[in-house]
This record gives structure tokens, sequence and C-alpha cells, in this order.
């Protein structure tokens, strides 16, 4: 789904700013040095590897910038098609490694993917582009679970239909809840979720756009756990 939600972006040509395409190129180059790369070294959770990606963010930036140079649009759509094809080859191997040694740490390949959809899908919101209805499943999923990750407990439930629901505490003496369902119920849609996730939307816009609605006398303390991932 990675890869589709790439080819997506870039079709029709012409439909990307310089911007956009530098961001995808880095993608893309950033995949094909990491995927071959294997690393005994523990691997980070997906949650840390979000964390070190925002660390490296001006980094990030620069190689952005050098990447596209002086070149127009144009130049860069030509030079990042062979390197999707580079791409989708490169993940139909079958002696690729669990763990990878990528520039942001060891992180396990599953989730090094896992976070390179998320940026995908954070392009075309940014770009007004199409958002692959597998690419939004798998970003909505794994922002979820990362907030599972940051902050383990029973207190509320946070449900993003129709693809995930977790359960979190977002504060130390929230009541634990042990059987079912508990009573704090938070729901959101899938991209006022994202929008959440990454900062573009704050708890108090949703809740009065009624694209989130919460139950329960701590439901509310989950405005706290956003957001999860600044991409820029």
């Amino acid at each position: 789904m990675f890869v589709d939600q790439l080819n997506t972006l870039v079709q029709p040509a012409g439909k990307l700013s310089r911007f956009g395409l530098g961001r995808l190129m880095f993608l893309v180059s950033d995949a094909l040095a990491t995927l071959p790369v294997a690393t005994p070294g523990s691997p980070l959770s997906l949650g840390d590897h979000f964390h070190m990606r925002e660390l490296a963010g001006d980094e990030v930036d620069e190689m952005i910038s050098g990447l596209m140079g002086m070149e127009d649009a144009a130049t860069l759509a030509r030079q990042l098609a062979p390197q999707l094809s580079d791409l989708t080859a490169a993940l139909a191997a079958n002696n690729l490694p669990n763990t990878v040694a990528s520039r942001f740490g060891s992180v396990r390949l599953i989730d090094f993917l896992r976070a390179s959809v998320v940026l995908a899908v954070n392009v075309a919101i940014d770009t007004g582009g199409t958002v692959q209805p597998g690419a939004r499943a798998e970003s909505v999923r794994a922002l979820a679970g990362v907030l599972a990750e940051r902050f383990p407990g029973r207190s509320i439930e946070l449900r993003v239909p129709p693809y995930v629901a977790v359960q979190v505490s977002a504060s130390m003496d929230a009541p634990t809840h042990t059987r079912g369902t508990p009573p704090n119920v938070v729901e959101v849609d899938p991209d006022t979720f994202l929008a959440l996730a990454t900062g573009r939307q704050s708890w108090t816009r949703a809740v009065a756009a009624r694209t989130l609605t919460h139950s329960g006398s701590h439901a509310a303390e989950a405005a706290r756990i956003f957001p999860v991932f600044r991409p820029d």
C-alpha cells in the first residue's frame, strides 16, 4: 500500500509541487537505502521511531532540499518515476530483513513501512491528493497503536470506526476498567483522527465540528494524548 499511495500522488503528472515531489523523493530514497540493511540491534517501538523522525526533522528538510536542487517539478517527477519502479521491485524481494538499520535507528521493517505510509498519507492530505483506502486504514491503525503504547490503560476506549478501537489511560488517577467496554468512550471519524494525531486539528475544534464525540466523566481527558506525531 506504500507504493500504491505514492503512485496515486504522482498521477496525473504535474499535480504535485516541487516540495511535494521532494518529500516523496526522500521517502522513496530513504526506503531504498533502508530495506536491505539488516541489523541485530534491538528495534525501537513504532512510537519511538516516530519520535526519532520528529527529532530529525531539520536534517530531513535539508535532505529534501538537496534532492530537489534547482530542478523544476516536471524534472523531479521524471526522476522519481524509475525510483518508484525500483522500490516496487525491492519490496517484492523475499529475503527482506525483519529488523532494519534506518537513519532514525533500528526498527522492525513492518514499523518502518507503517511510518512511511503515514508520511505518504500526510503528503496526500497536505497537497489535496487522494488518500488510498488501504493507506488510510493502515495510518489510523498505526497511530492508534502508538497511543495505546504510550498511554497504556483501560479507562478510555478510543474508537475510529471502521478501522480500530484501542483502550488507553490519559491520567494516572483515572479509574481502571477491568471487564468489557470502559465507561469513558471517545469516537472519531478516520480523517478527523488523522488530523488530531498529526497536529492539524485541535480537540476543541473537532468537538465543535461534531466529528468527535465523547461520553463518560474522564473521556475528555483523552485530549491531552494528542498529537501522536508531527510529521513537519
